[in-house]
């Protein structure tokens, strides 16, 4: 499986270097999860937003959009963001005696 990992960056403009510089990196899944759903809504909202403008930018938006959502499926699908949790029964109960 591919590690995948969120970097927040900032950018200075004007101030000599404009090299970006990292402030902070997550592999969370919530955190990845979160950011994977938030790109494909403003990549749905944008491709929205040129429906009425001009409808050739519309559709290249739209083609955007989808292979973002398929890139992102494969690099972060549902399965991998779940939390690994098992049923541990509890000290006083005979193994076997839950049920799921």
């Amino acid at each position: 499986m591919a590690f995948v990992e969120a970097v927040l960056t900032y950018r200075p403009h004007g101030l000599g270097s404009e090299a970006p510089v990292p402030i902070g990196v997550t592999a969370d899944p919530d955190v990845l999860r979160r950011l994977r759903d938030r790109l494909l809504d403003n990549a749905v909202a944008e491709a929205r937003m040129w429906l009425g403008v001009d409808p050739g930018v519309a559709a290249m938006k739209s083609a955007e959009a989808e292979r973002l959502a398929r890139v992102l499926g494969i690099l972060l699908p549902d399965e991998d963001l779940r939390p690994d949790l098992q049923l541990v029964p509890p000290r006083n109960s005979p193994k076997g005696t839950l049920k799921p």
